[in-house]
């Protein structure tokens, strides 16, 4: 592996680590207290992501070197637990648009291209997870997606924006309409998630020997 390539696993390990655990640190503590489980201040919502940021960069400092070492054999349950996570805060991030999620995808789609090309895998056996990786991450997205497509149904000012954004009339505006825009739109997300992330995958493995 290349000192390029080794200097950016090890910024996206290190930056990551903290960050991950800021983000869960602050969005568990707000979900707990916006929905009543238990009654916790401002402060103690901040002091506790801040606490989390803390311990990951404790874990930088004693394990950043194994985490490189590591990183394209990490266990596939781990990896994909924090793909969710993060698609989740990827769709709170960017207010419902799926920006942040075609770029996770893409990520993904760069890991498993590189986990098979160093693991020197067949073409044939990474074309197959190849296809696999991007249909998982097209079903994150799709599911994201309709979700809050669907709560968007029920929201007159922003399915306007839409309805402006592709060109229709607000006025045309019926339940039925909505439906078949949201499904529409849902679809397209799909595909260009899959793609996407297969395309990166595809890249990441045949880059070989131009990184290495």
């Amino acid at each position: 592996m290349s000192r390029v390539e080794l200097s950016i696993i090890g910024v996206f390990v290190g930056v990551m680590c903290p960050l991950s655990l800021f983000v869960f640190g602050w969005w568990l503590v707000a979900l707990l207290s916006v929905y009543n489980i238990l009654n916790i201040s401002d402060n103690v919502i901040v002091g506790i992501a801040f606490a989390g940021l803390g311990v990951g960069i404790i874990l930088d400092i004693l394990g950043l070197k194994n985490l490189i070492s590591r990183f394209y054999t990490l266990e596939l349950r781990w990896l994909v637990l924090v793909y969710i996570f993060w698609s989740c805060i990827a769709v709170a991030f960017f207010m419902g648009l799926p920006f942040g999620n075609i770029v996770l995808g893409i990520i993904a789609g760069v890991y498993i291209g590189r986990k098979h090309y160093y693991a020197g895998t067949s073409k044939d056996l990474f074309a197959m997870s190849a296809r696999y990786v991007g249909i998982f991450a097209a079903l994150i997205t799709g599911i994201l997606a309709s979700a809050i497509g669907f709560m968007a149904l029920n929201d007159r000012y922003t399915l306007r924006m839409i309805y402006s954004s592709v060109g229709l009339k607000p006025s045309s505006i019926t339940d039925v309409a909505n439906a078949i825009l949201v499904g529409m739109g849902c679809v397209v997300l799909v595909v260009l998630q899959f793609w996407c992330t297969k395309f990166a995958a595809m890249f990441a493995f045949r880059l070989g020997k131009r990184v290495t």
